[in-house]
């Protein structure tokens, strides 16, 4: 599961640094897994900029997320953990969106790596990002409450650990 919140927040990172013209970004977020067996629902929100990231789930589970250049560090609250990890084996997503092909007026269809991506836009916004992930999961990324640069403060992109958790490198 841990791959597919990294998958996303890199995705979602990429593709605001890509596609849109924009020095911070930010946005409610709900995303939806289903599998055969069950359907997970995770909510929150992101603020990013040009090369930093702050993403707070506060559904089901509280956990935060610090995305700075190819590193990524995880505070999970309910584990008392803060996780340290290197973003590697990135999809190539301005391949993905250069490939991606209109298949209606609001909806985009972009194949990257025998992924296919379906990506929802509302006027200038992204609406939604479909795809099934490698364990054959539907996952779907729903944006609301999208903001083109707001006014952030600096220090949102700074991780705070509480002492007693573990670090897991």
């Amino acid at each position: 599961m841990k791959k597919i919140f990294i998958f996303f927040l890199i995705t979602m990172v990429k593709i605001w640094a890509i596609e849109l013209d924009f020095n911070t970004y930010s946005s409610n977020f709900t995303q939806l897994v289903k599998s055969k067996n069950s359907t997970l629902h995770y909510s929150g929100y992101f603020i990013i900029s040009k090369d930093k990231a702050f993403w707070e789930y506060t559904t089901p589970n509280k956990k935060e997320i610090y995305i700075d250049k190819n590193r990524v560090v995880i505070i999970e609250h309910d584990l008392e953990q803060a996780i340290f990890s290197k973003l590697e084996n990135i999809p190539n997503l301005k391949q993905i969106f250069k490939n991606a092909k209109p298949i209606s007026e609001n909806k985009l269809l972009a194949k990257y790596e025998k992924v296919n991506y379906t990506i929802i836009l509302d006027q200038d916004k992204i609406q939604s990002i479909s795809y099934k992930d490698e364990f054959e999961n539907d996952v779907t990324i729903t944006l609301s409450n999208q903001i083109k640069n707001p006014k952030i403060n600096p220090k949102i992109f700074e991780f705070k650990i509480p002492k007693n958790y573990d670090i897991v490198q």
